[in-house]
């Protein structure tokens, strides 16, 4: 008889019942277990599943923290929201259970290869009927659903509407399809006033060196450093990363970092993630001053549209947030949604009622 259970780390879990369910899922077994590992302040995890004697039937992570409404909301909504936090600082936190990761762009829902979508479906509202008694025993009364994919949305819409979740859209994933035969003809591909305006900004690409590596321990300070400053000047502050979390992907996460180097001096670098599909940029960081004089973004696309093609892979997974600059560098958006519900029918009212002002702003997109 299946039974629901939820399980406090993935390291309670058979690796190979997990990722027979994600399969050539770049953010597999190894790299939550990467996570976990990682000593991310704020965070705990669990991961609630399906099982069937030893059998994994259907699971899906899950995280526990303080969630500030303010995260996700953008230009003047967020003035507003922050203007509020100065005054009643914990006004706008509140003890969150979400379904989905803080590290991962979608949810992942995992099902044993042997269901149809009949099936799927059935274990899908079995998992978030769990999920529901089980927060509502820790006392947990805001609920969500994180970054659910097109895909996921469509299969799963009548259990989470059953549950009385609202949804709004999340932040889009960036993909650019490995389509072209070289750079040359990529950027063919581009407008004229793109194609030369990245020809004006990869003039010093030559006087970069960039450098792949799996072991960072060396450097991991500098690397570290440039990570705490590009944070900075990000709108999006949900999680703060460790160092441990960049040693844990390489090390047991099966991550490849990029160095860029102007001399002998790091400059930039880039945590990846790659199988024999897709390159996945999980983090890019860079010295200001440095970066800008290099136009080191730019180098690093191209850099990693080369790596691809070099490498025969087919997507280039270049992340959430940055959409202007990716939209015009030709990258398609997928869709992701957020779904949330609070246990406090006035709440949850009031909560629906401001989504549309929490969610971040995204430029038009297709896909």
């Amino acid at each position: 008889m299946p039974e629901a259970r939820r399980f406090d780390t993935i390291a309670a879990i058979a690796r190979q019942e997990w990722n027979r369910c994600f399969p050539s899922e770049l953010e597999d077994y190894d790299y939550y277990l990467a996570v976990e590992r990682s000593h991310i302040a704020g965070f705990s995890y669990a991961y609630y599943t399906v099982m069937e004697g030893e059998t994994l039937l259907a699971a899906i992570p899950a995280f526990f923290t303080a969630y500030d409404l303010a995260t996700t909301a953008d230009g003047w909504v967020k003035k507003i929201l922050l203007s509020i936090q100065r005054i009643f600082p914990s006004l706008l936190t509140l003890k969150l259970a979400c379904l989905g990761s803080f590290a991962t762009e979608t949810c992942a829902i995992a099902m044993h290869p042997s269901c149809d979508e009949a099936r799927k479906r059935e274990l899908f509202a079995q998992l978030l009927a769990f999920f529901e008694e089980d927060t509502k025993a820790r006392g947990i009364h805001l609920l969500a659903l994180k970054d659910i994919n097109a895909a996921n949305k469509h299969l799963f819409a009548d259990p989470i509407a059953t549950h009385g979740f609202h949804g709004v859209p999340g932040m889009p994933t960036a993909i650019s399809r490995i389509d072209f035969k070289s750079i040359d003809a990529y950027l063919a591909s581009l407008s004229g006033a793109t194609r030369k305006d990245m020809r004006r900004k990869l003039r010093k690409q030559n006087e970069v060196r960039v450098e792949y590596r799996r072991n960072i321990d060396d450097i991991i300070d500098e690397i570290y450093a440039m990570y705490v400053e590009t944070k900075g000047r990000s709108d999006l502050q949900f999680e703060e990363l460790t160092p441990d979390y960049f040693r844990e992907v390489l090390s047991l996460g099966g991550g490849l970092c990029a160095l860029y180097y102007a001399g002998d001096t790091p400059i930039g670098a880039n945590l990846m993630l790659v199988n024999e599909e897709r390159l996945l940029d999980k983090f890019f960081c860079m010295r200001t001053q440095s970066g800008q004089d290099y136009n080191l973004y730019f180098v690093s696309w191209f850099s990693n549209l080369q790596f691809c093609l070099d490498k025969d892979l087919k997507i280039y997974q270049s992340g959430q947030a940055g959409y202007e600059t990716k939209l015009r560098l030709g990258s398609a958006l997928l869709e992701n949604w957020m779904y949330f519900r609070h246990r406090n029918r006035m709440l949850d009212r009031l909560l629906k009622l401001a989504s549309p002002l929490l969610v971040f702003d995204v430029p038009n997109h297709s896909a």
